[in-house]
């Protein structure tokens, strides 16, 4: 099964999101991956998640770590009821909980035993229980977001305490994301503007073979398939609104529309008017 692309947009806005799923709000189970990475804590036997090509059965204490790129599912049993707490984040904003002496690139690689799940009960299990209480009972009169963003900090550092073996990423490694969030932040900010390699180049001050490498090297993706389906997925959002489909196609980035009709129908296996009507 090939996975699909799953825009930011159509998740969350600004930089982060939190929220709480079950069976009547879970989302819809395909295989899919995004440009954000995603900690998701289990807060019951919610069924089989599958990321990489590798199964594992979800149970109360489980703590996901998921790359962004990295293809994932939950097929999930709809008449069992339980709880999960996923956090979706900007790489961006993830670079920024670094510090010299800690960097959480370490815990969202293949080669840490702890990825992609781990396992956690008892005493280590309540202190992240104990942060979902607070995010859920806070009401702060102001500074709502700047709350929140603490709360994920600590949840960060229990995680990169938890979840270390010793593996370090090099100032390259994360140079080298970095400059992927770079561009998948440029890029998401002007979908609807020239995203030509030149372009995007001049934005980060590296030539188009060096950016198109690393970020093939970090997302196994390549950056022009990646922003051919940001815009469709952006033109679907669209265009699931009354939104004419010209204008559709020409917010996402397509200025000609027969080019969007046929890249829309290769990617989503209908044209832009079925979709719509549907």
């Amino acid at each position: 099964m090939e996975a699909k692309f799953l825009s930011r947009s159509s998740i969350y806005k600004g930089d982060y999101d939190c929220l709480f799923r079950t069976p009547q709000n879970e989302m819809k189970t395909e295989l899919h991956y995004h440009d954000f990475y995603e900690i998701v804590l289990y807060l019951g036997n919610a069924g089989i998640f599958t990321i990489n090509g590798q199964e594992y059965l979800m149970k109360r204490g489980d703590i996901v770590l998921i790359n962004m790129f990295d293809p994932h599912t939950l097929k999930y049993n709809k008449n069992a009821y339980y709880e999960r707490f996923s956090i979706s984040i900007d790489p961006n904003l993830l670079l920024s909980f670094n510090t010299e002496n800690s960097n959480l690139l370490d815990i969202f690689t293949t080669s840490n035993q702890h990825y992609p799940i781990f396992h956690v009960e008892g005493k280590c299990l309540d202190k992240y229980l104990h942060i979902l209480h607070e995010y859920m009972e806070q009401n702060p009169a102001h500074g709502q977001d700047m709350y929140e963003k603490a709360l994920l900090h600590q949840i960060a550092s229990y995680l990169y305490s938890d979840c270390f073996d010793g593996i370090y990423h090099n100032d390259k490694d994360s140079r080298h994301v970095a400059l992927v969030a770079s561009l998948v932040e440029y890029i998401n900010q002007h979908l609807a503007d020239d995203l030509s390699l030149e372009t995007l180049a001049q934005h980060v001050n590296y030539s188009e073979y060096y950016i198109c490498r690393i970020f093939k090297n970090i997302t196994n993706y390549t950056l022009t398939n990646y922003i051919i389906e940001k815009r469709i997925s952006q033109a679907k959002h669209y265009l699931k609104s009354n939104m004419p489909i010209t204008r559709a196609a020409e917010l996402s980035g397509f200025n000609n529309y027969s080019y969007f009709y046929k890249t829309f129908k290769k990617f989503t296996g209908t044209n832009p008017a079925e979709y719509k009507n549907k």
